[in-house]
C-alpha cells in the first residue's frame, strides 16, 4: 500500500510555487486573552477562490497525462473544491465538468460557472452529489479529482504546514477544521514530521461531525448530517483519511453548530476577516471553551475559507 511522506509534501511545496498565495499568519490579542494561550490566525480564506482548496486541486491536476487532460476533469464538491477545481481547470485550459448538491451555496455555484465550468446541481448532500458524479465519469471520460481521498490532494493541503512551521517553528498546538479529513491528514504529516510533540486537532461542528465520530470508533461509522450552517465539513469521510488521522491527528472536538453564525461575526468585528461557517470552528471551538491550552503555548487556528452567503447570517441591513 502506498504511503503519504513528508517528501510527497515537499515536492507539492515545489509544484505550487507561483500558482498559490502564501497566506498570511497573524497573532489574535483578543483570542489569546480568552485562551491563555498564544494564539495565531492562518488565513486560508484569502488564497484563491477564497479557500485552501485550490493547493490540492492544482497539486492532483496537474499530475494528469496529456491525454487525461484532453479528456478534461469532473468533480463532486460542496462548494469549495469545486471552485478550485474550475480554476485550475480555466488556468490549463481544461474542460471542467463540477456536481455541486442541490442546497450548495449559491455564491460558490455562481463563481463556478464565472470560471467556465459546467455546473451541474444534484443530490441532497455531498455524497449524493458524489454517487451521480461518478456515473458521469463513465459517461465523459474525464478524470475524477476527489476532494480529499487522494494522496496528491493532501499533499497539496500540506502545504499549509510547511508554511505555519516555516514562519513558526515553536508552534505547540495546530487547530484544523475538518470535513473529508484531507486538510487535516496532510498539515499533520509534515507537522509530526517536523516536530512530534506538536499536537495536532480537528474540529468539527456538533452538525457536522463525521470524522469526530469515525475518529472516536476508530472506523467508518454512518453519522446522519442535519442542516449546517458549516456545509464545508459536511457528508463523509474516506478509510484514507480515517487512517492517516489515526496516525497523525491527537485528539478532535466539537464547536455548537448554534453558536458557529455568533462565532463568524465575532471574527468580522474583531479580526476584520469573513469566514465561512466551516472555517470558524476553530475559532468558536476556543470562544466556546473546548480546548485546553497550557499558558506558554503557541496556537496556530488554520481558517480555511471565506465564501459565505451573507444572508446566512441575517445582518441588519
Amino acid at each position: 500500500m502506498m504511503t503519504l511522506s513528508a517528501a510527497e509534501i515537499l515536492k507539492a511545496r515545489k509544484n505550487l510555487e507561483g500558482v498559490i498565495y502564501r497566506t498570511p499568519l497573524t497573532y489574535s490579542k483578543k483570542l489569546s486573552e480568552i485562551s491563555g494561550a498564544e494564539v495565531y490566525l492562518k488565513w486560508e480564506n484569502l488564497q484563491k477562490t477564497g479557500s485552501f482548496k485550490i493547493r490540492g486541486a492544482y497539486n492532483k491536476i496537474s499530475s494528469l497525462t496529456p491525454e487525461e487532460h484532453s479528456k478534461g476533469v469532473i468533480t463532486a464538491s460542496a462548494g469549495n473544491h469545486a471552485l478550485a477545481v474550475a480554476l485550475v481547470a480555466k488556468m490549463m485550459n481544461l474542460k471542467a465538468i463540477v456536481v455541486v448538491p442541490e442546497n450548495a451555496p449559491k455564491i460558490k455555484v455562481e463563481q463556478c460557472r464565472a470560471l467556465g465550468a459546467e455546473v451541474v446541481l444534484k443530490g441532497a448532500n455531498y455524497d449524493e452529489s458524489v454517487t451521480y458524479c461518478k456515473t458521469m465519469v463513465s459517461e465523459t471520460g474525464a478524470t475524477y479529482i476527489p476532494s480529499f481521498e487522494d494522496y496528491k490532494v493532501i499533499a497539496g493541503q500540506g502545504t499549509i504546514g510547511c508554511e505555519i512551521l516555516e514562519e513558526m517553528p515553536d508552534t505547540n498546538v495546530i487547530l484544523v477544521p475538518v470535513g473529508g479529513g484531507s486538510l487535516i491528514s496532510g498539515i499533520a504529516i509534515w507537522a509530526k514530521t517536523v516536530n512530534p510533540n506538536i499536537r495536532v486537532v480537528g474540529v468539527q461542528s456538533t452538525s457536522a461531525c463525521t470524522m469526530y465520530e469515525c475518529f472516536k470508533t476508530k472506523k467508518i461509522v454512518e453519522v446522519p448530517v442535519p442542516p449546517t450552517i458549516a456545509d464545508g465539513l459536511a457528508g463523509g469521510i474516506s478509510q484514507m483519511t480515517l487512517d492517516l488521522a489515526l496516525k497523525y491527528v491527537d485528539e478532535m472536538v466539537l464547536a455548537k453548530e448554534e453558536e458557529l453564525k455568533k462565532a463568524i461575526l465575532w471574527v468580522l468585528k474583531n479580526e476584520r476577516q469573513v469566514v465561512e461557517g466551516a472555517g470558524i470552528v476553530g475559532p468558536a471551538a476556543i470562544l466556546q471553551g473546548k480546548i485546553g491550552f497550557k499558558p506558554s503555548e503557541r496556537v496556530v487556528v488554520v481558517i480555511s475559507g471565506g465564501n459565505i452567503d451573507m444572508e446566512l447570517l441575517n445582518l441588519p441591513e
